[in-house]
């Protein structure tokens, strides 16, 4: 299944990974939180609710993400999400698809990251989630969140 749903607002919910993000030992529930209860926020935190140990050997005391819909900044951003995955996600309904990706923030905010290689997929409705990490991929790991801003949201 194909997903290249438009962008939405994001709510706070519980988010439940079926596995560890990678690089990050332990890490499985959060608690997605926009930055704003308006309607057009763009960014949110992914708050982890878990004790995380690096895959170093060092421990995080706290970890939060910050993420976004790619869709606000890349129109023809789509994922390919496998019926292994529609399945264990327990996804009944294309509609209870939400991908966001994460965003490494940079100062200033024009030269962040969003990596689009390994999206977050989270079933909406259950808040069951994982991060699809593509095994071969001809795209770069980062692409820059200024392009293109500002938002040209007639285009």
């Amino acid at each position: 299944m194909t997903t290249s749903t438009e962008p939405y607002p994001i709510a706070k919910m519980a988010v439940e990974f079926l596995r560890d993000l990678p690089g990050f030992e332990g890490a499985r529930h959060f608690v997605l939180e926009p930055f704003t209860e308006e309607s057009a926020a763009i960014f949110a935190h992914l708050r982890c609710s878990d004790p995380v140990r690096l895959h170093g050997g060092g421990t995080l005391e706290s970890l939060a993400l910050l993420v976004m819909s790619p869709r606000f900044l890349w129109r023809d951003y789509e994922v390919e999400v496998d019926e292994v995955t529609i399945e264990a996600l327990a996804v009944s309904d294309p509609d209870d698809i939400v991908v966001l990706v994460i965003v490494h923030p940079r100062d200033p905010l024009w030269e962040s990251t969003a990596n689009l290689y390994s999206p977050l997929v989270i079933n909406r409705r259950t808040g069951a989630a994982v991060q699809l990490v593509p095994s071969v991929s001809e795209h770069e790991l980062g692409w820059a969140v200024k392009t293109p801003f500002p938002l040209d949201r007639n285009g």
